[in-house]
């Protein structure tokens, strides 16, 4: 116990002499700046020096003269104006816009030329574009003509004198000359004899003369006396012509035909003097002419029209000839005749 009774003052001691230790300690350290503020704390015997930053001060507002004018400035403004935080410095001078200006005006001289330029090709190529339709139109109207004088030279039937509808040839082997249905019908009958019915002269071909086989006037009559068999070649060759001629795009026109004298007589100084203005040749009328030609055989035209009449009519005519020919009698046939109109 008394051991323990004198340790307890040297203890107590040493600790107060340690502290003032420290506290001295702290005294020698140098002085912290005024801007910055020191707090001191004792951690587990250690002396911790927190900093403290001070706390901001506001800016003071600037009193310059060019500041109090900008605002001044934008007070006057709109609000929804957007304020522009360009210095003086950083705008555009009078010889700056200049210069923009001048570059401007020659891009829109280049843009100009290349639009001129655009024009002229443009125009350029709407020529080509009709000088091709030209051409293309003279091409159909070359072939259409070329088509219209195969048609008459070739198949242009003796009788009417026009392109054959539903061509029909002799019977006989040594003849074999080909009409229109209508017209060799009305040949061969224009031969029978009224008071009897029969054909009592000799039927012959109108071109080479060539007797054609005599109708006997028993029935029932054989199938190889009928005096007519279809041209089937030529039937398919004109029909594709003429439909090749409706279907031609040549810008052929109708020709319109004027009278000579409305109120005048032929040979007046009025029709002199109308002759004269009109002033076309010879070749300009011939193509006239071929052009009303070929227009007539287009869809709708007059002799494409009269053309699918007649071949209409002679099928007709052939296909009941040929059906009742074995049973057909004297009285029969004569009224086919005055059907007919022969």
């Amino acid at each position: 116990m008394a051991r323990a009774t004198r340790a307890t003052p040297a203890t107590k001691t040493s600790t107060r002499r340690s502290s003032r230790l420290r506290y001295q300690g702290l005294h020698l350290l140098p002085s912290p700046p005024l801007s910055l503020t020191l707090s001191l704390e004792i951690k587990n015997n250690a002396i911790v020096e927190i900093q403290q930053r001070p706390k901001g001060r506001r800016k003071p507002l600037d009193s310059s003269p060019s500041l109090l004018e900008s605002t001044s400035l934008c007070s006057s403004e709109p609000l929804d104006k957007p304020y522009d935080h360009r210095r003086r410095s950083s705008r555009i001078t009078p010889s700056e816009l200049l210069r923009r200006e001048a570059a401007l005006q020659v891009r829109e001289a280049e843009c100009k030329r290349r639009a001129d330029e655009l024009d002229e090709r443009s125009l350029s190529v709407s020529k080509k574009e009709d000088e091709a339709s030209t051409l293309m139109s003279q091409i159909a109207t070359r072939e259409s003509k070329a088509t219209l004088a195969q048609l008459e030279e070739h198949f242009t039937c003796a009788l009417c004198y026009e392109i054959m509808a539903q061509p029909y040839s002799l019977n006989p082997g040594q003849c074999g000359h080909t009409f229109c249905a209508l017209c060799i019908i009305r040949h061969f009958f224009s031969r029978l004899h009224k008071p009897c019915g029969g054909w009592h002269e000799s039927v012959d071909c109108p071109m080479c003369r060539a007797l054609l086989v005599i109708t006997p006037d028993r029935v029932p009559r054989l199938d190889i006396t009928f005096p007519f068999v279809p041209n089937r070649t030529a039937a398919a060759v004109c029909e594709s012509m003429i439909e090749k001629l409706s279907q031609s795009s040549a810008g052929s026109s109708l020709v319109v035909k004027r009278e000579e004298s409305e109120g005048n007589w032929p040979g007046s100084e009025w029709e002199m003097e109308w002759g004269r203005k009109k002033g076309k040749s010879k070749e300009e009328e011939e193509m006239e002419e071929e052009n009303a030609d070929l227009a007539s055989w287009r869809e709708g035209g007059t002799l494409r029209t009269e053309w699918i009449k007649k071949d209409r009519e002679g099928k007709k005519e052939m296909t009941h000839l040929l059906k009742y020919w074995t049973t057909m009698r004297s009285q029969d046939f004569l009224d086919l005749k005055q059907k007919l109109g022969v």
